[in-house]
């Protein structure tokens, strides 16, 4: 385990550096309203993005580790020289030197330390864990074919990548360990936003860490910030296309508030709704009596929508091209109009169902929305990406927004909280898909603290940091009670091997595929059976979605009536909850080689 560490530290080390050359020219051309701390996190943030670009585009003809060493390589050469820069300037120097942030700090590195060692657990899980089914899929997959093509049997592999562009390369470089552990640098970096945010309302130094602290202690937001989910990442890019349209003035400026836009976009689907919120909301607050002023706003939008473009469109474009719909699956108003390549009619409806009762979440109708602020805090677990939120939100942010009621950013930000919030939970309720609106709320909660005294005198006070204290405190006790088995499993290598034999569905088969060297691909009959611990070709008839990956076949019989045109070598048949085994012994062409419960592996003849 501790080469396996070493090897996944290193490949974020690389990637980190690297990512720090891609960003540097862009970001490092800021205004003077960002200090030095703040143009670092934005060039590591938007360079993380872009060289994620730069390897998906290169990716789509050539995939290999070669390349992906070469790409990183030349950008990792310009980050040592950036970060040289950065270093003998001092904008290393931020609030770090705060004395009286010794305690927001020390909590902050206690949650990117507990996901940091709980990444380095080896991944388990079923086809119900979105990391197994297809964040590490893709990537996993595109290494063995040297290309980047969404994988035919699960159509969530085709969303947008750029979390999983950068997750293949931690693979090529860093090994099985390497995309969890990452995680906790991208939820450092979305931290380091959300502090500047804070900066740019008005809070002090320790305050920023303080809002990094309340946030990181947010059990919703940890829940979205590590295993390789995408969301802390997604909320990141938001943060800073917000952060920088707030005072985008010259035109990198707003090439860079185009940048973020276009990796929000290239992050999640959902990136199109949130970015358009976005636009007419800064639209607003950037308006201007000032007719000049007002040209230069409009010119500065029309910059920031082309590079925001010219960064989502290529994933946008690829999936039109190769999959018949720029959004796939298609959503309810392209359903019509698209025709989605491995997915049938009733598939895609079934999806949207599917999506449907999924988010749901806390109900619908006026008074459901009403008593968000209540439930969010109190009864996350009724829906998906539970774990509560703290009592800040909902104890002091009604105060921070009541005292600086008069600033126009004040009313820029509730406006664009409460729609985003309308628009979440008009579409998919799962609380870690609210991330950026949290950040904004504990911007608002830590004005309110430092407000509390001065509306409640000395006892106002000392109820604002029980109430903090108690938020922080309850919320770090639900984020390390179920990271204990992961980092467990880290430390012991007998936990670990038990772990996985209990969590991973069909293990004893998968251990015997991979290591059999006469397995060259495999035939998958159960839609249900997560590809992602094959280390082998597979085909996969029918997928977790209903896809049908090969053309003809769709259902198991057909698959083994079709076992000489899939060129499979061998067949891993179950006996799930979706269907009993599909093999009829005695098979014809087919001899078993391995079985154990619910589980059988046959080689063909």
């Amino acid at each position: 385990m501790f080469f396996h560490a070493l090897q996944a530290a290193l490949s974020v080390l690389v990637l980190g550096v690297a990512a720090g050359g891609a960003g540097y020219p862009v970001f490092q051309r800021l205004g003077t309203s960002f200090r030095g701390w703040e143009r670092l996190v934005l060039s590591l943030l938007g360079g993380w993005g872009l060289l994620s670009l730069v390897l998906y585009l290169i990716g789509q003809i050539n995939f290999s580790r070669w390349v992906i060493f070469g790409v990183t390589g030349v950008f990792a050469i310009a980050g040592i020289r950036f970060l040289w820069k950065v270093w003998r300037r001092g904008e290393l120097r931020g609030p770090m030197v705060e004395r009286y942030a010794i305690v927001p700090a020390a909590l902050v590195i206690l949650v990117l330390l507990v996901s940091a060692i709980a990444g380095l657990a080896p991944v388990t899980g079923d086809w119900g864990s979105d990391t197994v089914a297809y964040h590490l899929l893709g990537p996993k997959v595109w290494l063995r074919s040297g290309v980047i093509r969404p994988v035919a049997d699960n159509c969530h592999t085709a969303f947008p990548q750029t979390a999983e562009t950068m997750d293949a390369a931690l693979y090529a470089i860093g090994g099985r360990a390497a995309p969890c552990f990452a995680n906790f640098l991208t939820f450092a970096l979305f931290l380091g936003v959300a502090a500047s945010l804070a900066k740019r309302c008005g809070v002090d130094a320790a305050g920023s860490w303080w809002v990094a602290a309340i946030v990181a202690t947010m059990p919703a937001v940890f829940s979205g910030a590590h295993g390789a989910f995408v969301d802390a990442l997604y909320a990141a890019f938001f943060l800073a296309a917000m952060r920088v349209a707030l005072d985008a003035e010259s035109n990198v400026e707003w090439s860079a508030a185009g940048v973020f836009c276009g990796l929000v976009m290239a992050t999640k689907y959902t990136g199109l709704m949130t970015v358009g919120v976005l636009a007419v909301c800064a639209l607003i607050f950037r308006n201007s009596r000032e007719l000049e002023k007002w040209r230069r706003t409009l010119a500065g939008f029309c910059l920031a929508g082309v590079a925001a473009v010219l960064v989502c469109g290529a994933y946008y474009a690829r999936n039109w091209v190769l999959l018949g719909c720029p959004i796939y699956p298609p959503p309810p108003g392209l359903v019509q109009f698209c025709h989605a390549k491995y997915l049938s009619t009733q598939a895609v409806l079934d999806f949207h169902r599917y999506i449907w009762q999924r988010g749901t979440g806390l109900g619908r109708g006026p008074l459901a929305f009403l008593l968000l602020p209540y439930q969010l805090t109190y009864h996350t677990s009724n829906f998906n990406g539970a774990g509560g939120i703290g009592l800040v939100p909902l104890g002091l942010a009604p105060l921070g927004i009541y005292a600086t009621r008069k600033k126009a950013i004040t009313w820029y930000l509730a406006a664009l909280a409460f729609l985003l919030t309308l628009a979440w939970f008009l579409t998919q309720q799962e609380s870690r898909f609210l991330i950026n609106v949290y950040a904004i709320a504990a911007v608002f909660g830590m004005i309110g603290w430092e407000q509390a005294g001065i509306f409640g005198g000395r006892a106002g006070r000392m109820m604002a940091c029980l109430l903090v204290g108690m938020s922080v405190l309850y919320g770090m006790f639900l984020i390390v009670k179920p990271e204990a088995e992961p980092m467990r499993a880290v430390f012991s290598s007998a936990y670990a091997a038990k772990r996985s034999a209990e969590q991973i569905p069909y293990a004893q088969s998968f251990d015997y595929l991979n290591h059999e060297a006469s397995v060259k691909k495999v035939l998958i009959l159960d839609r249900s059976v997560p590809p992602f611990y094959l280390e082998k070709n597979y085909v996969k008839p029918v997928g977790q979605w209903g896809e049908i990956s090969v053309p003809g076949v769709e259902n198991s019989a057909e698959a083994l009536g079709a076992l000489g045109r899939l060129r499979a070598t061998h067949v891993l048949d179950v006996n799930s909850e979706v269907a009993p085994f599909q093999v009829r012994e005695p098979a014809a062409g087919l001899r078993l080689v391995f079985e154990a419960g619910n589980q059988r592996v046959y080689r063909v003849d």
